[in-house]
């Protein structure tokens, strides 16, 4: 399991404290991912986007060319959640998942966190 964080530690009292990801290149053509996000605090709601994204000479992209590319998920009162995602990518491509977290409390205040796995 990596964790990536991204830059400093959130010193805030309630936030997504930590974003970690296990990825697997099952085959030349099937990758897939675990990715588990801890909250700080039981949010009032929250907000978890994974987006698969490919390697081009130009950098980083939404791989929109691969079915299932983008998992949204909602929810609340959770201290985390670990998801599993696989899909059918092409051979030879890179690719990588980024995950965008936000978790939004009852006093209006929302926090939110990116991380990107190891590409595979």
């Amino acid at each position: 399991v990596s964790f990536a964080d991204n830059g400093a530690v959130e010193t805030n009292p309630q936030s997504t404290v930590a974003i970690g990801f296990t990825t697997d290149r099952i085959s030349n053509t099937k990758a897939s991912a675990s990715v588990f996000v801890q909250f700080t605090a039981e949010p009032d709601s929250y907000i978890i986007s994974l987006t698969l994204q490919k390697k081009t000479s130009s950098g980083w992209t939404t791989a929109t060319d691969v079915s299932g590319y983008r998992h949204v998920y909602h929810g609340s009162g959770k201290s985390g959640l670990l998801t599993y995602e696989e899909w059918t990518v092409k051979k030879g491509a890179v690719y990588r998942v980024k995950c965008e977290s936000t978790d939004i409390y009852n006093d209006g205040i929302q926090y939110t966190r990116t991380a990107y796995s190891d590409p595979f």
